[in-house]
C-alpha cells in the first residue's frame, strides 16, 4: 500500500514497483489507510510519504506500533532531508520494520530496498 497526497508520486511509485507484479492500492491520506492497515494480512508493504502524515507523525508512529496486523509488515516512509523533518525522521525510524528514505531519493534506491524487504518478508 502506498500512501501519499500526490497522486502523481504514487503512481510513479507504482510504475518503479510493477516489475515485482504487486497488487499495490494508493490512499492519499493515512486515514484514508487505516481500514486496510487493521485487516490482518491486507498490507504486505507500506509506503508512506511523510506528507501524508504531516505535524502527526508522532500520532502515526505510535498507531503503527501498536497496530497488531502490521507488526511484521515492512515500512518504507519518505522524507524530505531538511532540518525541519530530523525529528520526524528520527520518530519514524524507531518504529519496528521500519525504513527512512529522504528525498529526493534515486528510483534504483528504492526499487532495491523494496527488493531487499520482499525477499526478506518472504522466508
Amino acid at each position: 500500500m502506498i500512501v501519499d497526497r500526490s497522486l502523481l508520486a504514487a503512481n510513479l511509485y507504482k510504475l518503479l514497483l510493477a516489475p515485482l507484479g504487486a497488487v499495490i492500492a494508493v490512499r492519499r491520506r493515512f486515514e484514508e489507510a487505516r481500514p486496510d492497515i487493521a485487516r490482518r494480512g491486507a498490507v504486505q508493504l507500506l509506503i508512506i510519504n511523510c506528507n501524508a502524515v504531516g505535524k502527526k507523525y508522532s500520532e502515526v508512529a505510535a498507531e503503527l506500533e501498536r497496530e497488531a496486523s502490521l507488526a511484521d509488515v515492512p515500512k518504507v516512509f519518505f522524507c524530505e532531508e531538511g532540518e525541519a523533518e530530523s525529528i520526524m525522521r528520527k520518530r519514524l525510524a524507531q518504529i519496528p520494520k521500519a525504513e527512512v528514505i529522504s528525498r529526493p531519493f534515486h528510483p534504483d534506491e528504492f526499487a532495491a530496498l523494496v527488493n531487499k524487504l520482499l525477499r526478506r518478508e518472504t522466508r
